[in-house]
């Protein structure tokens, strides 16, 4: 959350097109480096199948786990890019919206998971750890998007506020 560390000391000051083009400086710069960090960890867990045989011999667990990879790779592959945004909105003081969002998430997130768990014991779907970071993935991809456009959004306004100066 290194955004949120740096953004303020540009966001608070006056709105000049320097602070407009700082802005989306720092923005471009965190999003490279998301995206690099992204790119890192999914390398990393390309190895999880490898590493499986070392901790357990029980096939049934070893095809458990790699039927996460999928939902895992998803998760933490936008999960730097997560952090750019959070950590940017944060930065603008964009708490409104970041409350807002957190408190839609926190009724929709365990209302899908006790659906998902209510199919699971009525035996309608199997669902096991790949279903659940499946779900994960879903969420954070969706938190990804929402930051992002509303980074974006924020960007517009600051455009259109440094040219009626």
């Amino acid at each position: 959350q290194t955004a949120q560390s740096f953004v303020p000391t540009i966001f608070e000051k006056e709105k000049s097109l320097r602070r407009t083009k700082a802005l989306k400086q720092a923005y471009n710069s965190f999003f490279k480096a998301g995206s690099i960090f992204g790119s890192f960890i999914l390398g990393l867990i390309t190895f999880i199948p490898f590493l499986s045989r070392f901790f357990t011999t029980d096939p049934f667990v070893i095809a458990k786990v790699q039927g996460a990879i999928p939902g895992l790779m998803t998760f933490f592959a936008v999960g730097g890019l997560m952090c750019v945004g959070e950590g940017m909105l944060l930065g603008q003081k964009d708490l409104r919206f970041l409350g807002r969002m957190y408190g839609a998430y926190f009724f929709i997130v365990p209302y899908i998971m006790l659906r998902l768990k209510k199919r699971a014991l009525l035996g309608i779907q199997d669902v096991g750890i790949g279903t659940m970071w499946g779900i994960f993935s879903i969420y954070q991809c969706i938190r990804v998007a929402i930051w992002h456009v509303r980074l974006k959004l924020l960007q517009k306004r600051t455009e259109r506020e440094t040219l009626s100066f």
